[in-house]
């Protein structure tokens, strides 16, 4: 180990022992240069911490409100139709209707079928060429 003896302006080893590693420092330096430690230098926490968490704190609570009401409007079912009654009125002929009641058109009377006759298919005449006999030829 190398001991310096105080004065002008000469470092002296050995004045601290980091609080870490324990190496020596020297009597000016700040930081243990073995293990990165703060010998004199005291980092301050952060004074205002709660703040930032409670802000953050706040926007995922309405951040996850946004959600629920959006996935509520989006999977709420529509309401049911309003209730049709139908019901059937006989009346005789001339009478008036109730109030609120509209008839039923008549249906159209159904036309009679018309029948249909396929088409007679016609095969057409089969032509053959007349036949022309051959002949030997002379000599054989």
């Amino acid at each position: 180990m190398n001991d310096f003896a105080e004065g002008d302006g000469a470092q002296s080893w050995g004045a601290l022992p980091c609080p870490r590693c324990g190496e020596l420092l020297a009597a000016n330096q700040d930081w243990c240069l073995r293990c990165g430690d703060p010998a004199r230098t005291v980092i301050a926490a952060a004074p205002r911490w709660r703040r930032p968490l409670l802000a953050l704190g706040a926007l995922v609570v309405l951040a996850l409100g946004v959600l629920t009401a959006a996935f509520i409007s989006l999977t709420d079912d529509d309401p049911p139709p309003p209730r049709t009654i139908t019901s059937t009125i006989t009346t005789q002929p001339g009478d008036a209707l109730p109030p609120g009641v509209t008839p039923v058109p008549a249906p159209a009377p159904a036309a009679p079928p018309v029948a249909t006759t396929p088409p007679a298919t016609t095969t057409p005449p089969v032509t053959t060429a007349p036949l022309i006999p051959q002949t030997a030829p002379a000599g054989k």
